[in-house]
């Protein structure tokens, strides 16, 4: 009985991984890569970014639309930045298609096309704000946000300039 309940909560848990999962999927993917020829990868967690926002608060040329920005992005928690134009284009291929297969749990929020590629940008909506926000290039670029941003506050972002 005992193994039987213990499969139970292992297959439980495994199940609630890959629900959870867009933000730990998307971290996992990039720890994967990180090291490979032609992967740059910066990441701020929580204590970097809480050193950066302090940093940019005790900055004395702050203006209106700088605090503005400062707050709407105080809910962040972690920011990955990941750069992959240089790698070969089967690993670039194989890793696109990884992050288009996380992506696709995801809402698209939206798509920007040019010439030089298409960018998208991924999130969940959770009532007022905008939770674990995703920006691809499928050229080499990922940002990926972990955190939360009113939208409201966005709007106001927006409408000082």
């Amino acid at each position: 009985m005992k193994k039987v309940i213990i499969a139970l909560i292992i297959a439980l848990t495994a199940g609630m991984d890959m629900q959870a999962g867009t933000p730990a999927r998307i971290s996992h993917l990039v720890r994967q890569y990180k090291g490979q020829d032609g992967f740059d990868v910066v990441s701020i967690g929580p204590v970097g970014m809480k050193l950066l926002k302090g940093a940019a608060h005790l900055s004395k040329d702050l203006d209106a639309e700088d605090k503005a920005a400062l707050k709407s992005f105080s809910g962040i928690k972690k920011l990955v930045i990941v750069d992959y134009e240089d790698a070969s284009p089967s690993v670039k291929a194989q890793f696109n298609k990884k992050v288009e297969k996380i992506l696709n749990g995801m809402e698209l929020l939206m798509e920007a096309k040019d010439d030089d590629g298409t960018v998208s940008i991924y999130g969940v909506e959770d009532g007022d704000r905008l939770k674990d926000c995703v920006l691809h290039c499928h050229d080499g670029d990922l940002i990926f946000i972990k955190g939360s941003i009113d939208w409201s506050q966005l709007g106001d972002l927006k409408e000082l300039k």
